[in-house]
């Protein structure tokens, strides 16, 4: 069942006429489900019908019972914010700032951070520096956004997004220089592309992989800096506090028991989104699950800010939709489609797959076009039967001659093109120190194959009879359409085209996707108010990050780099002013 053939309307009946949001009785979200642990869905190998006896999704569980009598600790403050992320610390850094008393709270052990890769702006300093290479039409950037979405997003909050973020990256870049650290303008873009990219990604310099840790060690200090402001970590949210149609507060539990939380200005969540909480991604992105082969989200992320709000009477935007990678390798005898079973060590992690060389499915025959945007290899095999919801990618030993010309950008960047403006992850001598290695390991351990002629690739690779004719029979085609430099088939641009003629040849065994975190949230106005279904506003809470909706529409349009990590970025720091201002 999926959230669009349940009504909500008909759930929420009964809590509306109750006329108090605090009366509401309603869902609580579910644990995280770890890699390996069964479930009905990781034991068939697929989503589960999820269900409930009373036609409502089995997300959709009870609240959580509160005993008031077992409060340890009453806290009052102007603000709450609750997540420790990207949108979290921008909201809590801003409220705090601008001389509200702000606490921010979460339910690890310490910050999730603020996400490294890129960080998407329009009209940042750094961008304004580098000219025309930097610049951007806030207007045509919002449009081509609109148009990833088919109209369906709320054009205001992409305005939002582009006419605030340069300022809040701005402040950004001003606070990590002030600690040591430094943010970097990725300007450089290809020409000729038929998906454009923009020049967004603003990237966190520092020490890898410690410098998130770095920075949300930085934020922590910035925001106990200001009198009657703190972070307290290992302290999850148990709900949100109502009172006469208005929220005023949460509920917590902090290593001493239950703690009540009083926000005089309003409480901002900003709780990462849904992608650990295994039955409600698996009820609302099927297709993903399907074709995802592990998650790479964050544990925490278990949808506990936006069940809250659901008990409030919010409701979920209708388009479900994520940020999702193509870079799983699995081997032969492992799953695609049981997504929370394989984690750890048990995938490859392949920054190399979303490099646009050709890319077949189960039966030898190209499928997509290579250049696409990262989930659009995704969508394309999930027409495939069940089953086939992989694919190989196939390159040859000329490989490190095509990456360069391929002038891949965003954290897709393996190699620092000589002109600089390359992303900040990206070093000389990548190709030969990091990437090569990891292709032989991945060789070694059964996720990639390697042959020094195709026919031997084909059998690597199990092909037989039709399939092994139509696999050669690509690879032909791939080098036809190489010597014509043009690609009549699916009109890849002619610069990524790739031939398959030096040996070594390689192969994935099982390419397939992985999702980073769940991008539909509540149904928020242009304020970020969270809306009931008959348009009225919660008060008194804002949805920031991955629990506020309305932004996407089932893809992510990655070619603007650093565009998720950019709008919590954003909002955080907008709604975080807005409420010390009250």
């Amino acid at each position: 069942m999926t959230e669009a053939s349940f009504s909500r309307r008909s759930f929420l009946t009964g809590a509306a006429a109750l006329g108090s949001l605090a009366a509401v009785g309603a869902m609580a979200g579910c644990s995280p489900k770890q890699p390996g642990e069964p479930t009905a869905e990781t034991d068939t190998g697929a989503a589960a019908d999820t269900a409930s006896a009373e036609g409502k999704p089995a997300w959709l569980t009870e609240a959580p019972a509160i005993d008031e009598g077992a409060v340890v600790e009453t806290v009052d403050t102007d603000v709450l914010v609750i997540g420790a992320g990207t949108a979290g610390y921008f909201a809590a850094c801003a409220a705090a700032e601008n001389g509200a008393k702000t606490l921010l709270i979460e339910k690890s052990g310490n910050g999730n951070s603020v996400r490294s890769s890129a960080l998407g702006a329009v009209n940042s300093k750094l961008q304004q520096a580098e000219g025309e290479r930097g610049f951007i039409d806030p207007m045509e950037i919002v449009n081509d956004m609109d148009r990833y979405a088919n109209g369906q997003v709320s054009v205001g909050l992409l305005k939002k997004w582009a006419f605030n973020s340069g300022e809040a990256i701005d402040w950004y870049t001003d606070l990590l220089t002030k600690n040591g650290m430094e943010v970097q303008l990725e300007w450089n873009m290809p020409e000729g592309t038929f998906y454009k990219d923009f020049p967004t990604g603003h990237g966190t310099n520092g020490e890898y992989p410690t410098r998130e840790a770095d920075v949300a060690k930085i934020m922590d200090a910035y925001i106990a800096s200001f009198p009657g402001c703190e972070v307290r970590f290992s302290t999850p949210m148990v709900d949100l506090i109502a009172e006469d149609g208005r929220v005023t507060g949460a509920w917590a539990e902090g290593p001493d028991g239950l703690i009540r939380i009083n926000a005089a200005k309003g409480v901002v969540v900003a709780t990462g989104g849904y992608a650990f909480n295994q039955e409600m991604f698996a009820d609302r992105h099927a297709t993903r699950y399907a074709c995802n082969g592990t998650m790479d989200a964050f544990p925490s992320c278990t949808g506990d800010g936006i069940l809250a709000l659901l008990r409030l009477g919010a409701y979920m935007d209708e388009n479900p939709s994520s940020v999702s990678f193509n870079r799983c390798l699995l081997t032969a005898d492992q799953e695609v489609g049981t997504p929370y079973e394989i984690g750890g060590d048990a995938y490859g992690y392949h920054f190399y797959a979303s490099q646009p060389f050709l890319r077949v499915d189960a039966h030898g025959n190209r499928f997509h076009n290579e250049s696409a945007p990262y989930d659009f290899v995704q969508s394309a095999i999930s027409r495939k039967p069940a089953g086939e919801h992989f694919w190989h990618q196939v390159w040859d030993g000329n490989w490190k001659n095509d990456v360069p010309r391929f002038h891949t950008v965003g954290c897709s960047t393996i190699y620092m093109q000589p002109e600089g403006g390359s992303d900040h992850d990206a070093f000389p001598g990548q190709l030969d120190e990091w990437i090569e290695p990891e292709m032989e390991q991945f060789v070694a351990d059964g996720r990639i194959v390697k042959a020094d002629t195709l026919d031997a690739l084909a059998d690597a690779l199990g092909f037989t009879g039709e399939d092994k004719e139509n696999f050669l029979a690509t690879c032909e085609r791939q080098n036809e359409n190489f010597d014509a430099q043009s690609d009549p088939d699916f009109g890849k641009e002619p610069f990524r085209l790739s031939e398959l003629r030096t040996p070594p040849f390689y192969a994935s065994v099982k390419s397939c996707g992985f999702t980073l975190c769940t991008t539909d949230g509540v149904v928020v106005n242009d304020d970020l108010q969270p809306l009931t279904e008959d348009g009225a506003v919660i008060e008194g809470v804002y949805a920031v990050g991955n629990d506020g909706g309305c932004f996407y529409n089932g893809t992510y349009p990655n070619l603007a780099a650093g565009l998720n990590a950019g709008k919590c970025v954003t909002f955080g720091r907008l709604v975080g002013k807005m409420l010390a201002e009250k």
